[in-house]
């Protein structure tokens, strides 16, 4: 019997397949929206672009909060220019947790944009402000955490010099389109799996990608 195709579960905000454990896209807050308006009823369309709304409108207010324009972030065109699909969980968890077995506290305590970058809804915003962000898109829903791609690179290249990655790790470069399916990740493993630290590291190499891009582009990261 023919696999069934994996399930995505659509929004503006989230595009996610059951098989994908992190998921993330860096392109104009709108896009996925014009992508998925003709296929919403009226008041679905309607319920969206509300809660888009208030998602950007408490953004820019939390911006704001923090000495930061916005400078028009939200208004930005265009199509997706990053999407990093891992066919495998808790990426972002193993990092951290990395993070705080092999250095010191006080370390870990001086990251705190690392510390929230998770592989469940969470947004990367390409301005620089000093303290994460917690949004909500609309009332009732869970609050979602918000890191600076700026204060993240920083934040990196700290963790990149105490732990020497881009030295001593074989994959140095993240493409800007990826779709590791569960037959590439068992590769991965066959392949680099004795390394020490392996999936640790890579999840370093994705959130390494992902600020880069948002800086260069001036566009929000969207982990689904």
């Amino acid at each position: 019997m023919d696999k069934e195709p994996p399930r995505l579960k659509d929004s503006a905000l989230y595009r996610i397949a059951d098989d994908v454990g992190f998921n993330a896209r860096v392109e104009p807050i709108w896009y996925t929206f014009s992508r998925l308006e003709s296929r919403m009823g009226f008041m679905e369309r309607w319920r969206e672009k509300r809660r888009m709304r208030r998602l950007i409108a408490n953004l820019n207010a939390g911006l704001k909060a923090q000495g930061v324009t916005p400078d028009g972030w939200d208004e930005r065109t265009g199509s997706c220019v990053c999407n990093l699909r891992v066919a495998k969980t808790g990426l972002m968890g193993e990092f951290r947790n990395y993070l705080r077995n092999t250095l010191d506290s006080e370390a870990v305590k001086g990251w705190p944009h690392l510390m929230v970058l998770r592989d469940r809804a969470c947004y990367i915003l390409p301005h620089d402000f000093a303290k994460p962000m917690t949004v909500s898109p609309s009332s009732g829903e869970d609050t979602t955490p918000v890191l600076s791609a700026a204060a993240a690179l920083r934040e990196l290249d700290e963790v990149n010099r105490r732990l020497r990655i881009d030295e001593t790790f074989q994959i140095k470069k993240m493409v800007d389109f990826l779709d590791a399916a569960g037959k590439d990740i068992q590769m991965y493993e066959s392949r680099f799996g004795s390394q020490e630290g392996f999936w640790p590291r890579f999840a370093y190499v994705l959130a390494r990608k992902l600020a880069e891009v948002c800086a260069q582009r001036g566009l929000p990261g969207i982990v689904a």
